[in-house]
């Protein structure tokens, strides 16, 4: 019986330290996360495997505020959405490709990666045109996929939603531009 109990206890706790400590060595190179991905910053596959994309309707809103106030709050939105900036430089946020977890899409899409894209256009002084983009990249083609019309709909929220938050992020803060 002691056997048995010593050979429960490392088949249960052995398995479970595996996986507790597979987050920390990942963590523990952030460099290694940057090299696994290929310039695009879509994950590293077989080169046999191509990327289909589905590209997202742009989702454009005018804020009344100068672009380098909204830009600060475009970012730090994307990240408080748990997005990694993947490229900022000149009015532009691409965010890096991540892999949707949603077990509806993994079930009926299999694995697929979205990124944003946040365009900012100079308007006026105090107005700026900002573009929210999100696309998706998956090794099947989605345009066929009869959870298309529901992803769409989440889409067009999550757009909504994004530019809703970072225009009561700006009105709730200090207005820098505006003299």
């Amino acid at each position: 019986m002691d056997r048995l109990g010593t050979a429960l206890r490392v088949g249960l706790i052995l398995p479970l330290l595996c996986v507790a400590a597979q987050p920390l060595t990942a963590r523990a190179n952030p460099s290694s996360k940057r090299s696994d991905h290929e310039p695009n910053g879509l994950p590293r596959t077989d080169p046999r495997k191509t990327w289909k994309y589905v590209i997202g309707t742009p989702r454009a809103d005018t804020l009344f505020y100068a672009p380098q106030d909204v830009l600060p709050a475009a970012r730090r939105q994307l990240q408080n959405d748990k997005w990694e900036i993947f490229d900022e430089s000149s009015g532009r946020i691409v965010t890096l490709w991540k892999q949707m977890h949603h077990p509806l899409v993994i079930l009926f899409m299999g694995k697929v990666n979205a990124r944003c894209t946040v365009t900012m256009t100079p308007l006026g002084p105090n107005r700026t045109r900002m573009v929210f983009q999100g696309d998706l990249a998956s090794h099947r083609d989605l345009n066929g996929n009869p959870m298309m019309g529901a992803a769409r709909r989440a889409y067009a929220k999550g757009a909504r939603n994004y530019v809703a938050e970072v225009r009561d992020y700006l009105d709730t803060h200090r207005r820098v531009s505006i003299r």
